[in-house]
C-alpha cells in the first residue's frame, strides 16, 4: 500500500525517540501497533466481504444461466413431444381411414360348420329320396 522501506522506518523511529523520549516510546509503540493491527484487520474484512459479494454475484449469474438453459430444454422437449403426438395422431388417422380389405370368404366357426354340413347331407338325402 505505502512504499515504506527500511530507511524510512528507521528515520521515523529516530524522530519518535527524540520527540517522545525513552520513557514514553514503548507505550507509544504499543498503541501504534494496536492501531496498525486494527487497520489491517479492517482492510482484510473489507477484502473478504468484497470477494464474498463477487463470488455470490458469480453464483447468481451461474444459477440464472442454468435456469435459462433449463427453460430452453423444457420448451424444446414440449415442442418435440407435440410434434411426436401430431405425427402419431396422423399415423393412426391414416390407418383408421384406410379401408380394410373385406375377406372374400365368410369365416365360420366350427359349430356352425358342423350344422351346415349336416344340413347339406340332409338336403342331399332328401333330394335323392324324392
Amino acid at each position: 500500500m505505502f512504499d515504506v522501506g527500511f530507511w524510512e522506518i528507521a528515520l521515523i523511529l529516530v524522530l519518535a525517540l527524540i520527540v517522545l523520549g525513552p520513557e514514553r516510546l514503548p507505550a507509544a509503540a504499543k498503541k501504534v501497533g494496536y492501531w496498525v493491527g486494527k487497520g489491517r484487520r479492517y482492510i482484510e474484512g473489507v477484502k473478504y466481504e468484497v470477494s464474498k459479494e463477487l463470488d455470490s454475484a458469480e453464483l447468481k449469474r451461474l444459477l440464472h444461466n442454468q435456469g435459462v438453459q433449463i427453460e430452453e430444454l423444457k420448451n424444446k422437449l414440449n415442442q418435440d413431444a407435440g410434434e411426436m403426438k401430431n405425427s402419431m395422431q396422423n399415423i393412426f388417422d391414416t390407418q383408421s381411414t384406410e379401408k380394410k380389405p373385406e375377406s372374400q370368404y365368410e369365416i365360420l366357426e366350427e359349430d356352425h360348420m358342423d350344422d351346415e354340413v349336416s344340413n347339406q347331407k340332409q338336403s342331399s338325402t332328401a333330394d335323392k329320396s324324392e
